[in-house]
């Protein structure tokens, strides 16, 4: 009801207006959560920043992405709808493919970028409450948020002023809404080859390679826990509490470091080390961390997972996060490195989760 109401307004009141009066009842409201509210893209609501506060990117984003080292420290956040993933750190080394389909960096700045998810780029400025806030930020052909990269009082000002400059766009070029981002279907449980599955799973000598065995037996990657429920997989549900708040709190108990892996078509975000400082609010599940932040809408969570592969390396455990159109949106190793077997620490929280369930 209050977004068929708020369509009615929309078409009698500018977008700009709108968001106006949305933000005068709410003025904590996140621009994310603003455009589902009023029906639009995230990125339509940032194409309404004045001049000063908006400028657009030259399309020429591995250029940019190989260049933000000269800043310094940045932080850098990726999300999808249910999980959101916040590091601070230093860009070194970023690379592209010959084709420019994929990059990806590693170290403090740790992510995997899918380019042809990439459409739109904008400088921006924008008032909070601690000040004026400026970031890059990235959008897909449907205006949806794939990556932002803000200033911190650590980078260097001169620098980034001069990469702002450099990758400027002549223009705000048009941009037609396209509808959202569609959402991929799930795979028919009776239509995979469960066998070819099964032993496609128990040969696995990288888990790198598991993409490709889903694509080969027909499945998407939860139907195929699905379906090997009890064999390879687990569903979690944790007596008196979620998953989330159990798994972090035996992670910072021991004190025992992790892989959190956030992403959306667009790009893969990823964070080793410990966590410390927990906080639970409402739905949401948070980290709060100097060097890394975590939030997490468990209430949009609707089944975990634990989840053990092959590998050259001996198995792999991880615990894995679904939202109810069956799309991955959160996924935790134990710290490794390839060649090296993962962590007894981490197999004994992964267990005693597992027991709890």
């Amino acid at each position: 009801m209050e977004s068929a109401m708020m369509d009615k307004e929309v078409g009698e009141k500018t977008l700009a207006e709108c968001w106006e009066a949305l933000l005068a009842t709410q003025p904590n409201m996140r621009i994310r959560s603003a455009a589902d509210v009023l029906g639009v893209s995230e990125m339509e609501l940032v194409r309404l920043r004045g001049t000063d506060a908006l400028i657009p990117l030259q399309d020429r984003f591995p250029e940019l992405l190989e260049a933000l080292e000269s800043v310094g420290p940045v932080m850098i956040l990726a999300r999808n709808n249910e999980v959101v993933h916040e590091v601070t750190g230093t860009f070194k080394g970023f690379t592209t493919g010959k084709s420019g389909v994929m990059g990806l960096a590693v170290g403090e700045i740790d992510i995997r970028v899918f380019f042809t998810h990439w459409a739109w780029g904008y400088r921006v400025q924008e008032q909070v409450r601690s000040g004026c806030r400026e970031s890059f930020q990235f959008f897909d052909r449907y205006g949806a948020a794939v990556f932002k990269i803000y200033r911190v009082a650590e980078t260097d000002a001169a620098a980034w002023s001069q990469l702002t400059e450099t990758f400027a766009a002549d223009r705000l070029a048009p941009f037609e809404p396209c509808g959202k981002r569609p959402v991929p279907d799930r795979a028919e449980a009776g239509s995979v080859d469960v066998d070819a599955l099964r032993d496609g799973w128990q040969n696995l000598k990288d888990v790198h390679h598991f993409h490709a065995l889903l694509k080969r037996v027909g499945a998407d990657r939860l139907t195929a826990l699905e379906l090997l429920r009890g064999e390879w997989a687990t569903e979690l549900q944790c007596a008196g509490g979620d998953v989330l708040d159990h798994l972090l709190e035996l992670l910072r108990d021991k004190r025992c470091p992790a892989m959190f892996f956030v992403g959306n078509p667009g790009i893969v975000q990823i964070f080793t080390g410990q966590v410390a400082n927990l906080k639970r609010s409402g739905p949401w599940m948070n980290v709060l961390d100097p060097s890394f932040n975590l939030h997490v809408n468990t209430a949009q969570i609707t089944s975990w997972w634990l989840v053990r592969r092959p590998s050259s390396d001996g198995t792999i455990t991880s615990v894995e996060a679904f939202n109810a159109n069956g799309e991955l949106v959160l996924t935790v190793f134990g710290e490794r490195k390839p060649g090296i077997p993962e962590s007894e620490l981490w197999r004994e929280q992964a267990a005693a989760l597992e027991a709890v369930s």
